[in-house]
């Protein structure tokens, strides 16, 4: 069988929305509005709101940052990853390109960094009522890298987490089209977005965290059954499955990044070292995903995503001890390797059924708006409304909601944990109580979601969401990271020498994501976090060289008031 499949286009199957479907979504929508009712009781200050008290389980945290990173990116886009990119041929015909399950390979970085992160960061993060990362910065370096930071995490935060509502929006545009057929991406972003808000604004963080759990088990059982019901769908069964993805390539979950000399030969006509040296650095960092991109890249990465970037970070400070927000980060670690080889083994069953069955999907892969670029990432809920049966169906539905509204959730409570702690609350120079920070972090709340609804809107023009979530993060992580691993190298300094390294991280990969948009280099966006850390790190201890250390840490301006 040819990996690059032309489909013929002929529709497979009709579909269809039944009211018991509709009744399954409602009850889940129902239950997670009353987890935040639930948890909003006993609320008094913004300690309880967006710390949750420091009085949740440690299981429930743990399980609540998969949650959050296995967002709809995960339930939708990690399949379409295995499943193959798709183009226009010549003749308008739809090209299934090359997919594979290599994204595992980044997995083995996300173990990694968790018990780096656990290790040497949580215990810095329980030392005083600390609310976010970006506090530490305020001890080591002064006010102005503390602010700059929580900046660049507004930013970057806003941009990947914008990302992620549009990825969830796909299912819920083609499952209302079946009723509405003008039904677009802003409808289904206003939508489930409005119920996230309703429950993050009244019960806060400690609402996310349990809708968070309550949402994990409904996804991974979505993800089984979506798996279980493909198989029996197709004609031989997982065996079936598992030939026609060896014949396709797609069970590789490996590469080198390495080119070998005899390839190098074939293709170049040349034995020369620098050339093939160059060959081979080339795809290390602009090739396919490789075990390079996964000890190195995706390790620093989530060094950044889980130990500084604060929509992981909050859930960490909502443990009772530093003891228990390590045990949280060791289990994510446990379970998010199984998880992954999950989702990638769906969108290996997607393949194998639609190749058998000449890709006919039955609702065209792309937005009629935009017939110019048909999505991957349309596969999997397509065929949800197509070939699942009812109640199942709106299982699933309600599965990939859940994957979504965990991580908007989060977003949310981050976005607006920085927006008061870091930002808003430091330069209020009113006398407030905290009733009135309890009510302007609620407001907090609904000025993130209205942000983040204009960039999921704004997102729809990409053809792999998937990537362009971690690219759009990559501009200002390694600021983060690269800010506070120098906090914990260098203790004290005036904050000239690490404003400097994380302006000029920021400006350098907003320079690479361009030069990797419109030509010029090409590099893998695992590589992104590593570079803008190495840049932060590199300026700013050479900025700091003669500078003379402070003699004592700098004191917060405004002490935080329980």
């Amino acid at each position: 069988m040819n990996p690059e499949t032309l489909a013929s286009g002929a529709p497979a199957a009709t579909p269809a929305f039944a009211v018991a479907d509709m009744v399954v979504v409602a009850i889940y929508m129902l239950v997670m509005v009353a987890i935040g009712w639930w948890a909003s009781h006993g609320q008094k200050s913004t300690r309880d709101y967006f710390l949750g008290g420091r009085n949740i389980s440690w299981w429930a945290v743990g399980l609540a940052i998969i949650a959050t990173e296995t967002s709809a990116l995960t339930f939708i886009g990690v399949p379409a990853m295995a499943f193959g990119a798709l183009d226009f041929g010549p003749d308008r015909q739809i090209i299934v390109k090359q997919g594979s399950i290599d994204y595992l390979q980044l997995i083995i970085g996300y173990v990694i960094a968790r018990v780096i992160i656990a290790i040497i960061m949580v215990p810095h993060y329980f030392k005083g009522d600390v609310y976010s990362p970006y506090q530490l910065l305020m001890k080591s370096f002064g006010r102005a890298p503390r602010f700059l930071a929580s900046l660049f995490f507004l930013i970057g935060g806003s941009l990947g987490a914008g990302v992620r509502i549009y990825v969830t929006a796909i299912p819920v545009m083609i499952i209302f089209r079946v009723f509405f057929p003008e039904w677009g991406i802003a409808h289904s972003i206003a939508l489930f977005t409005l119920v996230a808000i309703l429950y993050t604004h009244v019960g806060g963080v400690k609402a996310v965290i349990w809708t968070d759990v309550f949402q994990f088990f409904i996804f991974v059982i979505g993800g089984v059954a979506s798996l279980l019901w493909i198989t029996s769908l197709v004609d031989g069964g997982w065996d079936r499955i598992v030939q026609i993805g060896s014949e396709t390539n797609r069970w590789t979950w490996y590469r080198t990044g390495l080119v070998s000399l005899d390839e190098f030969r074939k293709t170049s006509g040349s034995d020369d070292f620098w050339p093939f040296l160059w060959a081979n650095i080339k795809e290390i960092f602009g090739g396919r995903f490789n075990l390079w991109m996964g000890f190195i890249g995706a390790t620093i990465g989530v060094m950044c995503s889980h130990g500084v970037d604060q929509l992981n970070v909050q859930r960490v400070l909502n443990c009772r001890s530093a003891r228990d927000g390590s045990k949280a980060l060791i289990l994510s670690a446990v379970l998010i390797f199984p998880l992954f080889v999950l989702f990638l083994t769906v969108g290996v069953a997607l393949y194998a059924y639609y190749s058998l069955n000449d890709f006919a999907f039955g609702i065209n892969p792309w937005d009629p708006r935009d017939p110019s670029k048909p999505k991957a990432d349309y596969v999997f809920p397509i065929f949800i409304v197509t070939h699942m049966p009812p109640i199942l169906k709106g299982f699933i539905i309600s599965a990939i909601l859940a994957a979504a509204m965990s991580s908007i959730a989060g977003a949310l409570s981050a976005l607006g944990s920085v927006l008061v702690m870091d930002i808003f609350k430091p330069l209020d120079r009113v006398k407030r109580s905290e009733a009135d920070y309890l009510r302007i972090s609620r407001w907090a709340i609904l000025v993130a979601a209205a942000g983040l609804m204009i960039i999921a809107f704004l997102s729809r023009t990409t053809p792999l969401v998937f990537n362009l979530a971690f690219e759009l993060a990559g501009l200002t992580s390694g600021a983060l990271l690269g800010s506070v691993l120098f906090a914990i190298y260098k203790q004290r300094c005036y904050p000239g020498p690490v404003l400097a390294g994380m302006i000029a991280s920021f400006v350098v990969m907003v320079v690479v994501v361009l030069l990797t948009k419109f030509g010029g280099i090409k590099i893998n966006w695992p590589w992104f976090t590593p570079l803008g850390t190495a840049v932060t790190l590199g300026v700013a201890y050479l900025a700091a060289i003669g500078v003379p250390k402070p003699d004592k840490d700098f004191a917060e301006a405004e002490p935080i008031r329980k």
